[in-house]
């Protein structure tokens, strides 16, 4: 592929964000949407799901400024400068083993007490556009919860179109771990907030980060990496990154379902200003409406 958008993790907030934000670039005139593959994690998964489908920015954009009644979004107890300090606690106590670090967050997440897998997988089926994947192609990040291993979940994998985007936001101590071929996964950004690197031999690359780079997470936070590695194989790279609205916005809890709105508001002013900015360099972006198209 040529194209790929890779969005990033960010709970129920970061999806409006993500959204928000990709809505402004296609006011401004950079079609985010066109690529010709997505990358999902957490929160990321949500959304790309939704644009693979082919579901419009705008109607997307609407339902989170003005969350329809009856929405199945449930807050959760989450603080992500705790998860943040907590990361780099268990980095501490395994000598910076990222292997062992993930093995102990997924026996955190199998005995935590969470809400029920058939509720949770409700609220996820509802963000969704059907219980199939879409044909545009779709990737989404999970971890086992046994071995810290990742995986990438597609329409080949065999994996149930929802359970397959349900493991990748199943965030420990918040969500069920979700069964999947016999193997309990865990939310995608356990193995990074991003998981860029997957997108490894794309022409060009975008990334859409709500939880920003993410240097004080030594578990998850390795987008500057990740970028470098891309950009070094000859790739494109361009990344999104919450400014100071936005962060605002967002907020410490990003599993808060009130955040939706502010969130979504704040990506859509930061969208249109990053558009005005690349339309005023004449980047030349292969995302752009104007620009080259493979």
């Amino acid at each position: 592929m040529k194209r790929v958008a890779v969005l990033g993790g960010g709970g129920v907030a970061g999806i409006a964000w993500e959204t928000g934000v990709a809505a402004g670039l296609a006011r401004g005139g950079v079609d985010f949407a066109a690529a010709d593959g997505f990358i999902g994690t957490s929160a990321g998964a949500s959304l790309g799901a939704q644009l693979a489908a082919g579901l419009k920015l705008e109607d997307l954009l609407a339902a989170q400024l003005d969350p329809p009644p009856g929405s199945k979004e449930a807050l959760r107890p989450y603080s992500q400068a705790a998860a943040d300090a907590a990361n780099r606690k268990l980095m501490d106590k395994v000598g910076g083993d990222l292997a062992e670090a993930r093995r102990r967050i997924g026996a955190f997440a199998l005995r935590s007490k969470t809400a029920p897998f058939a509720e949770r997988r409700a609220i996820v089926a509802d963000r969704l556009p059907g219980a199939h994947w879409p044909q545009r192609w779709l990737g989404v990040v999970a971890v086992n919860t046994e071995s810290g291993e990742h995986r990438l979940f597609d329409a080949d994998s065999g994996a149930d179109f929802i359970d397959a985007i349900a493991a990748s936001s199943a965030v420990p101590g918040a969500w069920p771990a979700v069964a999947i071929g016999g193997c309990l996964y865990m939310d995608g950004g356990i193995r990074s907030l991003t998981n860029a690197d997957l997108a490894e031999g794309a022409r060009h690359v975008v990334v859409l980060a709500p939880l920003g780079w993410g240097d004080g997470n030594p578990v998850s936070g390795h987008l500057r990496d990740e970028a470098a590695r891309l950009r070094a194989s000859g790739c494109r790279v361009d990344v999104i990154v919450p400014d100071a609205s936005s962060l605002e916005a967002l907020g410490d809890n990003v599993l808060d379902p009130t955040r939706r709105a502010p969130s979504a508001a704040a990506g859509l002013t930061q969208g249109l200003a990053l558009a005005c900015t690349l339309a005023a360099w004449n980047t030349g972006s292969l995302f752009t409406t104007t620009g080259d198209k493979p």
